[in-house]
């Protein structure tokens, strides 16, 4: 039986725990993958920095081949709805490509959510915030692949992304259980995915920290995902606590991550949420007189990052800036996993 990487709260708790060690070791360089032979397909529907380097460079380094596609760039319009008669603008189903392709590769990436753009715009969606959060054709071609499937950034979640900063919170705190983790929403220009924010609340709590989910009201995350971080924490003496208690957050916290993202309250009405946020931009931005109240906390931001915008200089240049590491772990994460799913 395959299995597919599509969301951690579809792995238990243990499962990822492993997960990390063996991403520690390799790190460590006491374990070797041995990818030989091996290849994988990574699928990206929008742009990428370093979720491409890391998951290229994890396979080359030890030996396999990552082949990346832009698909409808570099491939015919894929269609993953059943029952459709084609003749849009789609011209191959994923009935058909998830099949072929498990014929080439050993495991296959994919990044496809429709929030993410690279324009100065939020990304216009059509649907239902209930329908998106599905991650309809994720699922599709997962279901019709015969090797695992790797989510390498969704609608609804960032798994990857989560693993990454899980090891770099367990490299850079002793012991982080019952320590405060702090993730703070952030200003931006346009509303951001959800997916990244989701995936980081889930990464603290799976350590059994006490996390601390800050934002302002009205831009709560999806309560499917902050339920499961509140059961995950719990389940390792934990807790999560949702506020909008700026100085309250910070005070004591060994750990804060930075990140923006869109109001569910405000979902496919970018120019009224917009307009709400105006008066946000200075307040919730991370700066060094905030961090001052920290227990002398790391700051962490999965990158990339809106200098001046999201986070002053003086905090990103400060040494307990942990985004390099962070970023690097995506790399040993990554590979961690793929051991998993390549040689087991």
């Amino acid at each position: 039986m395959k299995r597919d990487f599509l969301s951690t709260r579809e792995w238990s708790l243990e499962e990822l725990d492993d997960l990390l060690q063996r991403a520690l070791r390799i790190k460590g360089g006491t374990d070797i993958p041995d990818f030989r032979g091996k290849v994988m397909s990574l699928l990206f529907f929008n742009a990428s920095v370093r979720t491409r380097m890391s998951f290229e460079s994890g396979m080359s380094r030890f030996g396999g081949h990552g082949v990346y596609v832009q698909p409808g760039k570099d491939t015919w319009v894929f269609e993953h709805r059943d029952g459709i008669v084609m003749d849009g603008n789609t011209q191959e189903h994923l009935r058909e490509v998830a099949p072929v392709m498990s014929r080439f590769a050993h495991v296959i990436g994919i990044r496809k959510s429709d929030l993410i753009t690279t324009s100065s715009t939020t990304a216009d969606v059509e649907g239902s915030w209930s329908d998106v959060k599905q991650d309809p054709f994720m699922r599709a071609f997962a279901k019709h692949a015969t090797v695992p499937v790797v989510n390498m950034e969704s609608n609804m979640e960032h798994p990857c992304q989560e693993l990454a900063d899980r090891m770099t919170l367990a490299e850079k705190i002793p012991e982080p259980r019952g320590k405060k983790y702090v993730l703070t929403y952030s200003w931006h220009p346009k509303s951001l995915p959800l997916a990244t924010p989701h995936s980081q609340v889930l990464s603290a709590a799976a350590l059994g920290m006490n996390v601390v989910l800050l934002r302002p009201e009205g831009w709560d995350m999806d309560p499917e995902v902050t339920d499961a971080a509140r059961e995950r924490a719990e389940a390792r003496g934990g807790s999560l606590e949702i506020t909008d208690d700026i100085e309250g957050a910070y005070d004591g916290a060994v750990a804060v991550c930075a990140k923006a993202w869109g109001s569910m309250s405000y979902y496919g009405r970018a120019e009224e949420e917009s307009e709400a946020k105006k008066a946000q931009r200075g307040r919730w931005i991370v700066d060094a007189e905030k961090m001052a109240r920290t227990d002398n906390g790391v700051f962490m931001h999965c990158l990339p990052v809106r200098r001046g915008v999201v986070v002053t200089d003086d905090v990103l240049n400060h040494p307990n800036c942990v985004t390099t590491d962070q970023a690097e772990n995506r790399l040993w994460a990554q590979v961690g996993l793929l051991t998993k799913l390549l040689q087991e």
